[in-house]
């Protein structure tokens, strides 16, 4: 890859930066994140439904953490995003930013799967 993948917030370079330029290893971490974050943004979700703050803390958390990992800009924000709405006890933030986390969610599975889910 000559350049840094920009595609909707799936900035693949950033990633390998974070890495030390491990390609192995970021190609490992993207099929972990595959894997296990539309999990995560399932039971975020329900977290949301519920109102419970802490899990809503704890997961959005994660998946900042998680989109970082492998370059996912734009994912990240919107995660952060739901987490600082949490901590506020800013419940229309959370939900605002949660619909952008899960939409910027779907593009970057899209790229890399070639499906939303």
């Amino acid at each position: 890859m000559s350049g840094p993948e920009n595609i909707d917030g799936a900035e693949t370079e950033k990633g390998l930066e974070w890495l030390e330029g491990d390609r192995k290893l970021l190609k490992g971490i993207k099929a972990l994140f595959v894997k296990n974050v539309p999990g995560q943004t399932e039971k975020l979700r329900e977290a949301i439904a519920a109102k419970d703050v802490p899990r809503i803390e704890l997961i959005s958390h994660s998946i900042k953490g998680s989109a970082s990992m492998v370059g996912a800009l734009r994912l990240r924000d919107e995660a952060g995003e739901v987490e600082r709405g949490a901590m506020g006890g800013d419940m229309e933030t959370v939900r605002i930013h949660f619909e952008g986390m899960s939409a910027e969610l779907r593009k970057v599975l899209t790229l890399w799967t070639g499906t939303g889910a």
